[in-house]
């Protein structure tokens, strides 16, 4: 992104708004500050200059990537609260990823275009790959209830594979006037949402409960649970700043799992 006189004007604004939310949410840059900095001063490889230099690169990383709806550090915090540590990983790994697209445009452009380096933006990504290695160890030395949940949440995701009678929620929406392929994004999106954002419960609920609700006919638990799910869905879309999915997804994702509740609900009506 290049930083020219107007860009700074906005990012020094943009910059002082995040804060804000960053007080308000209690985040630290970077999350784990002072562990992550005796962790750097313990190697034998650094200097006392060295660990300075690398803490100063992770700030100015941090005051070029600004995204207010996206801001890494925020969502990771939340990643960890949550004990979520697959997104936590993921979130990493996209930020590294944003790093090295920059570092990419700025040998293009150049300094005095781009407004920094590519080598300085090296420095960033060689710091911050230092942080994910130490970010890795905290998550392998994590325990009590914090690493039950994350457990739980690992093996919830993988029931998620699968969605409960997935072929003939297909096959009713087909024959409903809705298109295959629309009924496949339909299927695609209830599966991600459910192992990106339900299943951080510890359940998939969907997986766990419903086929029970369903063989029952328990029309209560039915609606209870897809209310619940529905609301969660929309309190991320009113307030977006999360870690699980874009916007634009959330919404495409509540769509389709309105038109699965209405399918379950047809199904116990019909059966």
């Amino acid at each position: 992104m290049s930083k020219g006189y107007a860009d700074y004007v906005i990012t020094i604004a943009h910059e002082v708004d995040r804060e804000i939310m960053r007080e308000r949410d209690g985040v630290e840059v970077p999350l784990f500050g002072n562990e992550f900095e005796e962790w750097l001063k313990e190697s034998k490889e650094l200097s006392e200059a060295s660990v300075v230099n690398y803490m100063r690169w992770l700030h100015k990383a941090d005051s070029w990537i600004l995204d207010l709806s996206h801001d890494f550090w925020t969502l990771l915090k939340k990643a960890w609260n949550a004990a979520d540590f697959q997104t936590a990983k993921a979130l990493c790994k996209e930020y590294e990823s944003l790093l090295l697209d920059e570092k990419s445009q700025a040998e293009k452009e150049g300094k005095e275009e781009y407004g920094e380096s590519g080598k300085e933006i090296g420095n960033w990504i060689s710091t911050f790959r230092k942080f994910i290695k130490f970010h890795d160890e905290q998550i392998e030395k994590v325990e009590g209830d914090k690493k039950v949940l994350a457990e739980k949440i690992e093996a919830s995701r993988l029931k998620a594979a699968n969605l409960f009678l997935e072929t003939r929620f297909s096959l009713w929406g087909i024959d409903n006037g809705l298109s295959e392929t629309t009924m496949d994004s339909y299927i695609s999106g209830i599966k991600s949402v459910n192992r990106k954002l339900f299943c951080k419960t510890g359940y998939d609920l969907l997986h766990d409960f419903l086929p029970q609700y369903v063989k029952t006919k328990n029309e209560d638990k039915i609606n209870e649970m897809f209310s619940a799910m529905d609301k969660l869905l929309s309190r991320r879309i009113d307030s977006y700043n999360e870690t699980e999915m874009p916007r634009e997804s959330f919404l495409n994702c509540r769509a389709a799992l309105r038109k699965y509740t209405e399918f379950i609900r047809h199904l116990i009506i019909t059966e």
